[in-house]
This record gives C-alpha cells, structure tokens and sequence, in this order.
C-alpha cells in the first residue's frame, strides 16, 4: 500500500466504517469482497477532492496509486481506483493499457470489472490508442478469465457511444461474434451493453448485424438491443 492509497483509504474509513460482507450484495455483485458502508456519490467525492489535489502527480505514481488500490483487500478501494482513471489528467492516463491485463487479474464480478473498466478514462484514451488497444482487447477476449472476456466488450461501451472510429467498429463485432456462444451473464449482458452503445455511432452496422446474425446472438442481447432501436431507451 502505497502513502497515496493510505491516505484514500482513510477518507474511505472517515466517510463509512470497517468493511462489511453480505450474502446479497455478494450474490448480485458477483464476489464475496468485503465492502465499506459508503454510496457511490460519497466516493465519487472523494475520488473528486484526492483527484484535484494531486494533479501534480507524475504518471508513475499515479499509476502506482492505481495499482495498488485494485490489489486492496475491498471492492471499494478497486473502485475507487476506476474512479480516479476517469478523472486522471492528460499526463496521468498516458500509460501502457498493457497494465489493465495485470489488474484485472484482481477483480471480481461485474460490479468491479465495469468501474475500472468503462467511463471518461476509456472513451478518452482508447479511440486514439488503436495500435495498442486493439491486440489488447484481442487477447482479453480469448482469455480463459470470464472478467477479461467481459472486459474485451465493455472496455467499448463508452468510446464507440461518442466517438467512430473504422478499428473499433471491426474489434466490437469481432468480438461479439467469439463470444456470442457463452451463456454466462456476465458475457451476455456485455454483448447487449455494447450493442446497445454502438446504436448511436454505427446504426447501420448494429442492424445488419442483427439481421445477418440476431438468431445467433444470445437472447437477452438480441431483445434488449432491438428494444433499444425501436423506442431509443435503454
């Protein structure tokens, strides 16, 4: 634990208390990681203030920061840590993504996986980084790690719903098509989530898509995402 991580799981411990673990939350957030009785905008405040004070702080510490609060003992701290990806400045977030293959090693369930892995940080940093995101997600998708395959999809969902871009467009259907046979949720549900942000950029391809390949696509991305081209919600 780096003097950075410190001093972020203290405000954490200030703002809530001793981490906690519950049969429920466990279940619906896909592993058993004890987590502190804090809301998102409570840590997301937290992630704000640490985030404006530290903007002086050299790439390689920031990185180190990040790596340490994801191999923290609690889902909050790993959160966090995708909390302060999407608020790193320029300098900060010019990292190797290579690091992501190592840190995914230590997260667990959707809830984790999506906060690291979605948000400002990916749709700022991967459409102008193909040479280097396009192996990368490649390799997450042939990964024998379930949150690597779902990282592969859900690293897309924020870029490709603001920005086009030929390379994305090719990695997402490439993608989607390798995993499209699994019936895991945690896949499923990423198919859909991406489907579903490439309406606004790639219509068009969503539904030649849908038309050549639909009957192939699990069910519940195939609903959702005609859902979403009809009526525009959700």
């Amino acid at each position: 634990m780096n003097s950075h991580h410190r001093d972020l799981l203290e405000a954490i411990e200030h703002a809530a208390g001793e981490p906690t673990q519950h049969t429920f939350s466990d279940t619906y957030l896909g592993n058993s990681n004890p987590r502190f009785a804090i809301n998102a905008p409570t840590l997301r405040a937290i992630a704000r203030t640490w985030s404006m004070e530290n903007k002086a702080l050299s790439q390689n510490e920031f990185v180190t920061t990040i790596d340490s609060l994801i191999k923290g003992v609690s889902s909050t701290e790993k959160m966090l840590a995708g909390m302060l990806l999407d608020r790193a400045t320029a300098d900060q977030r010019a990292f190797n993504p290579k690091s992501f293959d190592k840190w995914l090693e230590h997260l667990c369930g959707w809830a984790e996986v999506d906060v690291v892995c979605t948000g400002a940080f990916t749709s700022k940093t991967l459409p102008l980084q193909p040479n280097a995101w396009s192996p990368l997600l490649t390799k997450f998708s042939k990964s024998k790690d379930i949150h690597k395959r779902r990282a592969s999809l859900v690293f897309l969902c924020s870029p490709m719903s603001h920005h086009k871009a030929s390379w994305m467009e090719a990695i997402a259907i490439h993608n989607i098509e390798r995993l499209k046979s699994e019936k895991e949720i945690l896949i499923t549900k990423a198919i859909s989530w991406l489907l579903r942000s490439m309406i606004k950029n790639y219509r068009s391809t969503v539904e030649k898509y849908l038309k050549l390949q639909g009957d192939t696509l699990p069910a519940i991305a195939l609903r959702e995402t005609k859902t979403k081209l009809l009526t525009g919600r959700k």
